[in-house]
């Protein structure tokens, strides 16, 4: 008997409290929203989140999720449009050195950090993060792009990818390459529609490394992504 009035008290004060703590997050990302280095409309990000805001700029119609963990210090990390996150997304754009003899690697200071220690994070338009994924510095997520839930990506994904798992690996594309062509035409101007090459050459480059066992590479030809002249 005791126990039930116990549980319908914190019931009754929680329906009661959650009101007023939308209202405090709805004060709280007012307030942090202008920290960001750019954002565009209707951004939404927890403000009970961490962020490095100065190196964070967001596109248009993105929500980062709730309780999400976005941090470099010395790089950028760069946020397209039309992307979605679920709870729990981390990205690190920043490493540690572990390379130094006779020094703590705690000890080892922002400023003695190489360039390659801090690389930065891309995510472009119309990309889905899964809950609780992981992304590493030097990571770029191609357009279209579907990172599952749980997912550790330490190198880049192509367009239109579904990847899984740790390290992430990829599941398959989306869609074939005519159908994907097709979803372009229909979404963006002809100037910025992906080709019918880069796409072939995506799926070429990514075959082979999954037929020898591998990774996504880390520097793979998606990175630079050309647009149809």
């Amino acid at each position: 008997m005791y126990s039930d009035l116990k549980r319908g008290f914190l019931a009754l004060v929680s329906r009661a409290y959650e009101p007023a703590r939308a209202r405090w997050r709805g004060v709280l990302a007012a307030l942090y929203r202008p920290r960001f280095a750019a954002h565009g409309e209707n951004f939404w990000f927890d403000p009970m989140g961490q962020y490095s805001f100065s190196t964070i700029s967001v596109g248009e119609d993105v929500s980062l999720g709730e309780r999400a963990c976005l941090i470099a210090s010395r790089s950028r990390i760069l946020i397209g449009s039309h992307v979605m996150f679920g709870p729990e997304v981390t990205i690190r754009g920043g490493n540690h050195r572990t390379d130094v003899v006779g020094r703590l690697m705690k000890s080892i200071r922002d400023e003695e950090k190489r360039p390659e220690d801090d690389r930065g994070v891309v995510i472009e338009d119309d990309v889905w993060v899964g809950a609780r994924a992981v992304i590493l510095s030097g990571v770029r997520i191609g357009r279209g792009a579907v990172v599952g839930a749980g997912a550790i990506v330490t190198k880049s994904i192509p367009p239109y990818a579904i990847v899984v798992g740790n390290p992430a690996r990829l599941l398959r594309f989306r869609w074939d390459v005519k159908t994907i062509l097709d979803h372009e035409r229909l979404l963006y101007p002809e100037s910025e529609r992906l080709t019918r090459e880069f796409l072939e050459a995506c799926r070429v480059e990514t075959r082979n490394l999954t037929r020898s066992g591998a990774a996504l590479s880390a520097k793979p030809s998606f990175q630079a992504v050309p647009k149809v002249s």
